[in-house]
């Protein structure tokens, strides 16, 4: 009988308890997942929740909470793998045991390492005081709670327009969040009898040009969208400080004064990975994979998602961090683990595939790219992005489950709209 554990409920954890419990009987292993929460949190909609719109009959959040956090019991029910709420406090490599808070002992035969990620706020002076972080449940409900509270203070003539926000990182996520802002604030304002121009978003981005990933006929696009919805674009402005009610941008350290500073510059890989003996790292703190996902000199010890680093073999850079990419990986690794298991000895080597990505920009409209000659953007886009997500869900939860969850966040997500 093979223990298997697995630290961490991610998009790749979940992905890899859900294949070891399809392809190995429990006569053969022992599949046990790790993680802080009693629930698996879906980080595409974490902006959503952010900027929704807060519904009247829901004063302490439950239906915002419920959106984005799938109980592990309604995920791996009736699956055989079992859930353990805990913290992990420290990784043996050398004895095989992971220790929880308690001093609890899990030993184990194979190890998956599925971390999140941290908040890189890169040094700047006050980042990581003065700013609203967006890594999960609670950060993301403190933002949805102060934005209407201080709209309220604005209505009563407690507070001057416009309400200002910052959003600090034009990647994907900066991008989806000060997309949704514009639409929240707009329903916020509507409530609270104010009237236009009181509300000025910010979006500013360190480089030349915002979401640099991607081709100008997308980034085009997103610009036209992200300015008709009246969101302002800062480009080539690094943050050099940040302050209580302030950001200061460039060499000369103009100060733009605002309300909201939200943070969606970076992330890195978790701290704690620093903490295992044993485990070979790369500069940036990513646990170092061969081509089957094993860390390096350790054959036991499988690591997948934005904690290791891998390069495409297609162009020898870092694959991108995305949830796509984590589900691929937690799949390689169950059907590795379970080739082991069975006696068979060769192993599955990852081949990296990430070309499509969808982002929404507020409202429904999306941009999705396809492939390299097929972009769809608008309310297609948008339908598109809803159809990912159904996807996803119909992948590990029963049916009735996904589309009562979709149909959940539809309806309070929409009011953004």
């Amino acid at each position: 009988m093979e223990n298997i554990l697995i630290v961490g409920g991610g998009f790749g954890g979940v992905k890899t308890a859900l294949e070891l419990s399809r392809k190995l009987s429990s006569k053969k292993a022992n599949i046990t997942l790790i993680d802080r929460n009693n629930y698996h949190l879906f980080l595409p909609s974490l902006y959503e929740l952010a900027s929704a719109y807060i519904v009247k009959t829901d004063p302490y959040q439950l239906k915002l909470r419920k959106t984005v956090s799938i109980p592990y019991e309604d995920i791996f029910k009736d699956t055989g793998v079992k859930v353990v709420q805990a913290q992990v406090e420290k990784i043996d490599l050398a004895k095989k045991e992971v220790i929880t808070g308690g001093d609890a002992v899990f030993s184990y035969d194979h190890l998956v390492l599925g971390f999140g990620v941290e908040t890189d706020t890169f040094g700047i002076p006050g980042a990581m005081e003065y700013t609203y972080k967006f890594k999960g449940i609670d950060e993301a409900l403190f933002l949805n709670q102060r934005m209407l509270e201080l709209y309220k203070k604005a209505a009563n003539g407690r507070h001057s327009l416009p309400i200002k926000f910052i959003v600090a990182g034009a990647g994907f996520n900066g991008i989806e969040l000060a997309g949704e802002l514009a639409g929240c604030a707009e329903n916020i304002k509507n409530a609270c009898g104010l009237h236009h121009g009181c509300i000025d978003i910010q979006l500013i981005e360190a480089g030349p040009q915002i979401l640099p990933m991607i081709n100008d006929k997308e980034r085009q696009i997103i610009r036209r969208r992200l300015e008709k919805i009246g969101i302002k674009i800062l480009e080539s402005s690094p943050i050099k400080e940040v302050g209580p009610n302030f950001v200061k941008i460039g060499e000369g350290g103009e100060k733009i004064f605002t309300d909201f500073i939200v943070w969606t510059g970076g992330v890195r890989a978790s701290s704690f990975l620093q903490n295992i003996t044993g485990l070979k790292l790369d500069a940036k703190g990513k646990v170092v994979v061969n081509p089957s996902l094993q860390a390096e000199g350790r054959e036991e010890v499988w690591a997948l998602g934005d904690n290791t680093v891998f390069l495409d073999p297609a162009t020898q850079k870092p694959i991108p961090g995305l949830a796509s990419v984590a589900i691929d990986q937690g799949a390689v690794i169950a059907e590795n683990i379970k080739r082991i298991v069975l006696g068979e000895k060769k192993l599955e080597t990852y081949h990296p595939e990430y070309g499509i990505w969808v982002a929404p920009v507020g409202g429904k409209f999306a941009v999705a790219h396809l492939n390299k000659s097929l972009t769809i953007s608008g309310v297609p886009g948008w339908i598109i992005r809803q159809l990912v997500n159904l996807k996803y869900f119909l992948g590990i939860l029963p049916v009735s489950r996904a589309l009562s969850l979709m149909a959940e966040e539809t309806e309070i997500f929409i009011k953004n709209d």
